[in-house]
């Protein structure tokens, strides 16, 4: 999910400027989501409110999310524009206009991209991939779209159960027929921008086959070139299934770019799946919702840090322990006339202050990143 969405932003820029190395950085100042995050969280969304998986309601929450985010990076696929928006723009196959919105026969991308949150919410494979047909059919309802949803959701299913490498690759390829015997170095080569299913999935699959961790899953799949944010969307929400650790500093760049409901919706997959955040993340979140933010609201500048957390009207419970050791190391010196083990707790608390500070002092810088994103948000939102 979170992994998902890494892929889609840090493939963002490379879209239309395609890189054929891994070395590239990660994150840019015009690094966003696209479109492939926000209808991820649009089927994630789905599968938490809807327990019977009907087309209505997904078709619900896509134009809802569509309508929120109508103009992510990138912006939306033409077929798939007009199906959320001018949906009375929309033919039959047989060239008659239609009342309502229909899936068009698309075997784009598409289907696949939006599909890591399957992969996570059930307990069979089967299950995972009759729910990821039905996410796919809304729209993309040719063989290839079906079948891209189906192996990327299947592909997470088998990860995040512990099945090795071999095993996924052996399961993909003869379910769906991809071919994954091929390296990214041979892909690489001759691989051009396509944005079909069959022309992006395997490759996507073969990236993380190809990886050694989740930043070189990433790295690989927006080095093939092609549609990278969709790659790397792919690579991503799999190698998270499988190694099941992102690099934190990964992990919190993409996080202070989410809007709050996408925050939300991921929080409510790790409460109802197995799906976990990272610990950079789960730490995070837990701190701001500590009262320790409330006390540091106002806090910005280091001045403003030294003078709150030195502030000696704020006996905290850690003050009194930091004092009461000093005070006992002074008893003690007294007592034997010996100052050693004065020294001893007076560096001991020294360096536990310290040690604090420099940890407050993160969250200060945290809580103002924080802030200034909840205020452009807010702009954006007007």
């Amino acid at each position: 999910m979170l992994g998902a969405i890494i892929g889609d932003t840090v493939g963002s820029v490379y879209e239309f400027n395609n890189i054929k190395t891994t070395d590239f950085p990660l994150f840019s100042p015009d690094s966003d989501f696209t479109d492939d995050s926000v209808m991820t969280m649009a089927v994630a969304e789905w599968l938490l409110t809807d327990d019977s998986h009907s087309m209505d309601a997904l078709e619900k929450c896509m134009v809802n999310f569509a309508r929120k985010y109508p103009f992510p990076k990138g912006g939306y696929g033409g077929g798939f524009h007009k199906w959320l928006f001018s949906p009375e723009k929309l033919f039959d196959w047989n060239g008659n206009t239609v009342t309502r919105r229909q899936p068009y026969h698309s075997w784009g991308n598409g289907s696949a991209m939006r599909a890591s949150a399957v992969g996570w919410m059930f307990d069979t494979i089967e299950e995972t991939e009759r729910v990821a047909r039905i996410s796919a059919e809304i729209t993309h309802n040719h063989p290839e779209g079906i079948k891209g949803a189906q192996a990327t959701a299947a592909a997470i299913f088998l990860a995040r159960t512990g099945k090795s490498k071999e095993e996924i690759r052996d399961y993909i390829s003869i379910i769906y027929d991809y071919n994954l015997s091929r390296t990214c170095d041979e892909i690489r080569s001759c691989y051009r921008f396509d944005e079909s299913c069959q022309g992006t999935v395997p490759e996507a699959i073969v990236a993380f086959l190809d990886s050694t961790d989740f930043e070189s899953a990433i790295r690989l799949a927006v080095s093939l070139g092609g549609d990278s944010d969709t790659l790397a969307c792919i690579t991503g929400g799999i190698a998270e299934a499988f190694y099941k650790e992102i690099p934190g500093e990964c992990a919190h760049t993409v996080w202070s770019m989410l809007p709050e409901d996408f925050k939300v919706i991921l929080k409510k997959m790790a409460e109802k799946t197995d799906y976990r955040l990272p610990e950079v993340i789960i730490d995070l979140e837990s701190t701001f919702a500590s009262g320790e933010v409330k006390e540091l609201e106002g806090v910005e500048t280091f001045q403003q840090m030294v003078k709150w957390f030195f502030n000696p009207m704020k006996m905290q419970p850690r003050t009194i322990v930091e004092l009461s050791l000093v005070v006992a190391g002074l008893i003690v010196g007294i007592a034997c006339n010996h100052w050693t083990f004065f020294l001893i707790m007076l560096i001991l608390t020294i360096s536990i202050k310290g040690y604090l500070f420099l940890q407050q002092w993160k969250l200060v810088k945290a809580l103002k990143e924080y802030r200034e994103l909840s205020e452009e948000i807010e702009t954006q939102d007007e």
